[in-house]
């Protein structure tokens, strides 16, 4: 089912009833759906040698909320990731937001998903530079999730983190004691409540005046679970990084209602289902899913972080590896004829349109 189609018939309704301004970002983000491959975005005139025909093909979008697009940067971004890894153990840690704090979250993302990557941050590095869990300098990936598979928000951020410290004088690594262990998850639950709470107080009053003060009080989700070699586990979060909250082959169209079906997988059995949504529903869940520009989903941390660079080089010596080459960027196929399968060669390019925004134009023509 096609998601901008979907907008074109049901984004002037979402308009209209709308309780508020609509942000910036999601106009961006309509508009970057609705030109996604149309002649708006230019593109390509491809000659088939075989048979003779042309072919026209139009740019993408590339807006990390379209569920078009994405493959290929999650292919690449991938690529690199795994050209990282470590032959050490790894694990996947998750800190989830109560529940009292999501509405902040929603409303203060600026302010809120920097806070909450630094506390993470800031938590596991003390937890692991004791010694009795690791006793060393730690390098990790942190990714900001934000939906469920019904894509409702439901923000948190999963770390993923070799079980491998560098010590202090740079000269020898730290591994856990315990194997199958790294560090209690009650303990990283608390430290990170802790560092939010002390960053919001002082850096945010006003964000921190409208928590709930039980929030502070209960006790916080996290998780904190074996990964194996960390392939299977980078593999999982990639889809997080450079893709939106759905796919398009995940909307089996509408029903005899004029809902639309949004497929997703049950975490409870496991099983397949679909849940009936209204169009405006959807695309407001959508939307809860836009960052603003500038907010990004994946920060590296410790001897991983770009800035640490000769560190992570350390690291891979007294692991006894090689240097560290980045991997040459995937080569595309080059494109065929859907008529004969003939490789297509291009011949001309198609010039962006000029216009009104069609986010604008749709409104008007309703």
């Amino acid at each position: 089912m096609d998601f901008a189609e979907v907008l074109r018939e049901h984004w002037p309704r979402y308009v209209e009833g709308a309780a508020g301004p609509i942000p910036s970002r999601a106009w961006s983000a309509v508009e970057a759906v609705l030109s996604c491959r149309t002649e708006r975005r230019g593109g390509h005139v491809h000659h088939c040698p075989t048979c003779r025909r042309h072919h026209y093909t139009y740019h993408s979008c590339n807006h990390r909320a379209c569920p078009r697009c994405g493959a290929a940067e999650q292919a690449q971004w991938t690529r690199r990731q795994e050209a990282r890894l470590l032959p050490a153990s790894y694990y996947l840690l998750t800190l989830t937001a109560p529940a009292q704090m999501r509405s902040v979250f929603l409303h203060y993302p600026v302010e809120m998903v920097p806070v909450f990557f630094a506390a993470i941050a800031s938590a596991l590095k003390a937890l692991c530079a004791r010694r009795k869990f690791l006793g060393g300098n730690i390098g990790f990936i942190t990714i900001l999730h934000t939906w469920t598979r019904r894509m409702l928000f439901h923000p948190h951020i999963h770390v993923l983190v070799p079980a491998v410290g560098l010590a202090q004088s740079g000269c020898e690594l730290r591994h856990p004691r315990n194997k199958e262990y790294l560090l209690p998850e009650k303990a990283l639950a608390h430290a990170a409540r802790k560092a939010i709470n002390q960053a919001l107080a002082r850096d945010h009053p006003e964000i921190f005046a409208r928590i709930e003060p039980a929030v502070w009080l209960k006790p916080w989700v996290a998780q904190a679970q074996g990964a194996g070699r960390g392939r299977t586990a980078l593999r999982y979060l990639a889809a997080y990084v450079k893709k939106s909250a759905f796919s398009e082959g995940r909307l089996l169209g509408y029903d005899q209602t004029g809902r639309i079906l949004l497929s997703y997988r049950d975490s409870a059995d496991g099983k397949l289902k679909s849940e009936a949504l209204d169009p405006l529903e959807l695309i407001r869940r959508w939307l809860l899913h836009v960052l603003p520009k500038g907010l990004v989903r994946v920060r590296h941390y410790g001897w991983l972080s770009p800035a640490a660079h000769k560190a992570f080089l350390r690291v891979r010596f007294l692991l006894g590896l090689g240097p560290y080459r980045i991997p040459p960027a995937l080569k595309s196929e080059p494109p065929r004829c859907p008529f004969c399968n003939g490789v297509l060669a291009k011949i001309a390019r198609i010039a962006p349109q000029r216009g009104p925004p069609l986010c604008q134009a749709i409104l008007k023509a309703a």
